[in-house]
């Protein structure tokens, strides 16, 4: 089973970068999406029926504001999959953040978290998503369920995660505050694979600022990722980065369950 996350940091703009020709040649189980940044309504009438004949879709735009934030997770038809929108959580759900899905005692938690954004001015809102989602992951952990928890964290949790840690201390995405909240998804019980397999490992990054060149020079952060409960860790036959899809200022990151 295959699974694909990618902040494509506006679907509509992404697919005008080849999407459905990249999509073709990935053929993901499981595909969750990111940042879509539009409703169902407002994609290409002929993408809207390509996808709908291949997968089964859950689309979570934001309804709080227009053109903005939003997840998707699409499964290969007939899988099995069933896909719920929502935490339950208004001021999560009205943003489209995070899409819950299930497979016999597997749940998928795929979502877009929140940034703290410039001047940590959403700080307190990303350090209770983080309380909440990880009080989500511990209440399915004791139901019996193994999870995966995936999608962009916008977080970096260690210095070896960016290229210039001491430069972004106090900058969204590197403060002591959002490492500190990254590490309560650990304790709830998951595994960040990725880290976990390829110790001490620089320059395993999935998004790079659009400004000086950054991307070409691999000056970038790792803040894509897939955590899985530590029973699942057995199953992983991969975990992955996919730098080489560039439609987005994000790549792809992957993950392969035997």
């Amino acid at each position: 089973m295959r699974f694909l996350s990618w902040n494509v940091n506006g679907f509509r703009a992404v697919l005008k970068k080849g999407f459905m020709d990249w999509l073709e040649q990935a053929d993901p189980d499981v595909l969750c999406l990111q940042e879509i940044r539009c409703t169902w309504e407002e994609v290409d009438l002929g993408v809207r029926r390509q996808l709908e004949s291949a997968y089964d879709l859950c689309w979570f735009p934001s309804t709080a504001k227009k053109g903005y934030a939003g997840s998707a997770t699409l499964s290969r038809k007939g899988s099995g999959w069933t896909h719920a929108p929502g935490l339950g959580i208004p001021d999560y759900d009205t943003e489209g953040r995070m899409i819950l899905s299930r497979l016999r005692d597997l749940t998928l938690m795929a979502g877009y978290f929140p940034n703290a954004s410039q001047g940590l001015v959403r700080l307190p809102f990303k350090r209770q998503w983080a309380r909440d989602v990880a009080a989500e992951v511990t209440r399915r952990h004791a139901a019996g369920e193994q999870v995966i928890l995936v999608g962009d964290m916008n977080v970096a949790p260690e210095e070896i995660d960016l290229a210039r840690p001491k430069d972004n201390v106090k900058n969204p995405g590197f403060t002591p505050e959002e490492r500190e909240d990254f590490r309560l998804y650990l304790e709830a019980g998951l595994v960040d694979v990725l880290r976990e397999r390829n110790p001490g490992v620089p320059g395993l990054y999935t998004w790079w600022t659009q400004r000086g060149g950054a991307r070409a020079r691999n000056v970038g952060w790792r803040i894509d990722l897939f955590l899985v409960s530590r029973g699942l860790v057995p199953r992983v036959d991969e975990a992955s980065i996919h730098p080489e899809a560039s439609g987005s200022d994000h790549c792809p990151i992957g993950l392969k369950l035997s």
